[in-house]
C-alpha cells in the first residue's frame, strides 16, 4: 500500500511538469470532488479545477512551479513551493506552501494555497502596486 510520501511525490512531480496537455491527467490527480482553493479561487470538482488552470495557462506565460521541499502527516502535506510566470509584461515570482489532503488512491482531496497576494502579485501591478507598498510600510512596526 502506498503511503503519503508516494502520493506527494507524484503530485510534486505533476506540478513541477505542469503543462496545458497534462490537464489531462486530472482525472488521476484529484478526486472527482475535491476542492481546490488559492487567494483568488474556491472550487469544487475536477472540471472547475481544471477551469483554474486553463485560466492560468491562457493569461501568463511561462508558469513554472518549483517544489522546495514537503512533509507529511497521516493523508495529508505540506508542501512549499515558488511559482514564476509572465503577466502582462511583468515577471511574477511568489512563494508559498500548499496544504493538500489525499483519498486512500492517493488522488488529491482538497489543495489549499497559502500566500502572500500583495507581495506576490498586488506590489507588482502598475497602480496598485504603489498604494499596496506603501500599505505595507505604514503598517510595518
Amino acid at each position: 500500500m502506498k503511503e503519503c510520501s508516494d502520493w506527494v511525490s507524484a503530485y510534486v512531480r505533476f506540478f513541477e511538469n505542469l503543462e496545458v496537455e497534462s490537464l489531462n491527467d486530472l482525472d488521476a490527480v484529484f478526486s472527482e470532488a475535491a476542492t481546490f482553493k488559492d487567494p483568488f479561487n474556491a472550487v469544487q470538482g475536477r472540471r472547475a479545477i481544471r477551469q483554474v488552470f486553463e485560466h492560468m495557462f491562457r493569461t501568463t506565460r511561462s508558469p513554472r512551479f518549483r517544489v522546495y521541499d514537503w512533509m507529511c502527516s497521516g493523508d495529508a502535506a505540506f508542501i512549499r513551493w515558488r511559482f514564476t510566470c509572465t503577466l502582462k509584461g511583468r515577471g511574477i515570482d511568489v512563494t508559498g506552501v500548499s496544504h493538500v489532503s489525499f483519498d486512500q488512491r492517493g488522488r488529491v482531496t482538497a489543495h489549499v494555497d497559502y500566500w502572500d497576494a500583495a507581495e506576490g502579485l498586488y506590489e507588482r501591478l502598475p497602480l496598485i502596486g504603489g498604494l499596496a507598498r506603501w500599505l505595507r510600510a505604514r503598517l510595518a512596526a
